[in-house]
């Protein structure tokens, strides 16, 4: 046999071979595997549309379903996308959304929906506080994925992260990288804001409001335009600037009425004029938004600086009386609630008064066992050594035995 004729039959061979790879992966495409894979899939999906995932069980109904496809069906082109969908259905803060975002990354590398998952796994992360894990994921992203959509998300959600983490230099850093490479993205007007933050947080107050005038001048009708007016007010107000103050927090009621911060900006303004020393004025203004808001978010604040003015007024009863409202409502959030409850039992000590102190001393600590987020809390200072300490002040000391116990 010529080496020529030896080519001929090899190339006939490889040809053979090409056309019967390209028919088996037709026929795959075609035949009963594929086709089950696509009924089982498209089954999950209609089925999936009736589930209520608030009721028990629910995930279990719902895995058994997507489960079938990419169990049964690996190499079908159904196989990740049920994963995915599957995964898209549990809150990414929980750990099996997490797991099957991983089982997709590891099996279908392949997939359009890798970038997506690890951006959620990233976000689950970045819900949980877990800062660091979510820089992880959300950098994988950027080094792997560097031109899908969710690029510029990741890069900004790192400068997020950052912030978290309180690490202000390297935040504010990768903030303002963020706005030279994606300096045309939508969320250049809340980078700028996160900086301000930042800078109020390191004590540049002048730099932060330099910040918050940038935004509110170049991005006026931004979704964060009202974020930079209120903390534009704030900062003024901690520099002390409380006529200022008052004129961005009325710009902020003025001009974005249907802003959340708006009922915190309301509160504020009475603030500011207790500063400015029109007390009258500003127990006005906060006794009429308690009426207006009195189960709202800031309705807790309020009342605490109507009874901060109370005492400032030399008006304790008022005050106690008002702290114990702010204490008895179930509705305010815990640490102002064991925070009242604590300054009624700190007045009444302070006045000598020890036995009412007592009292509400032992109703903090009866009603308040656990403690509050905030470090160093002198309510959290308060147990039932310090009430007993407080009781031996209180008896006369011929009621105070010296004799040891037998």
């Amino acid at each position: 046999m010529s080496s020529k004729t030896f080519f001929i039959i090899l190339d006939v061979i490889i040809v053979i071979l090409i056309i019967g790879i390209v028919v088996s992966v037709f026929a795959s495409r075609s035949g009963p595997y594929y086709k089950e894979a696509q009924k089982a899939f498209i089954k999950a999906e209609r089925e999936s549309e009736s589930i209520d995932m608030a009721k028990p069980g629910a995930i279990d109904k719902l895995s058994k379903l997507y489960l079938k496809v990419f169990e049964k069906y690996p190499y079908s082109r159904w196989a990740d996308d049920a994963i995915y969908r599957l995964a898209s259905k549990i809150e990414p803060t929980e750990e099996e959304s997490i797991i099957l975002y991983r089982k997709l990354i590891k099996d279908y590398p392949d997939s359009d929906y890798i970038d997506k998952a690890l951006y959620t796994i990233g976000m689950g992360y970045y819900t949980r506080s877990q800062f660091e894990a979510a820089i992880r994921e959300f950098g994988d992203l950027i080094t792997n994925y560097g031109k899908s959509d969710l690029a510029e998300k990741a890069y900004f959600n790192i400068a997020i992260c950052r912030y978290g983490l309180e690490k202000w230099d390297q935040a504010a850093s990768e903030f303002q990288d963020f706005e030279t490479r994606y300096f045309r993205s939508d969320l250049i007007d809340d980078s700028i804001t996160y900086r301000g933050i930042i800078e109020i947080n390191k004590g540049n107050i002048e730099d932060g409001i330099t910040l918050f005038k940038k935004v509110l001048n170049e991005f006026p009708g931004s979704d964060s335009a009202d974020d930079a007016q209120l903390n534009l007010a704030s900062a003024y107000f901690e520099k002390g600037n409380f006529t200022e103050a008052e004129i961005e927090f009325q710009k902020l009621i003025d001009e974005y009425p249907n802003s959340e911060f708006a009922e915190e900006a309301q509160v504020m303004i009475g603030a500011t004029y207790e500063k400015q020393g029109k007390n009258e004025q500003a127990i006005a203004t906060l006794q009429k938004f308690l009426v207006s808001n009195p189960e709202g978010k800031y309705a807790s604040k309020a009342e605490n600086y109507l009874a901060e003015i109370y005492l400032k007024l030399g008006n304790s009863q008022q005050a106690i009386e008002t702290f114990q409202k702010i204490a008895d409502n179930i509705k305010y959030d815990y640490d102002s609630r064991k925070e009242a409850q604590y300054k009624i039992g700190k007045l009444y000590e302070d006045q000598g008064d020890n036995a009412k102190a007592i009292e509400a001393y032992t109703k903090l600590v009866d009603s308040f066992p656990n403690p509050t987020s905030k470090p160093d809390s002198e309510a959290d200072k308060v147990d039932k050594a310090y009430i007993l300490n407080l009781q031996q002040k209180t008896l006369p000391s011929s009621d105070i035995s010296t004799e040891p116990s037998t």
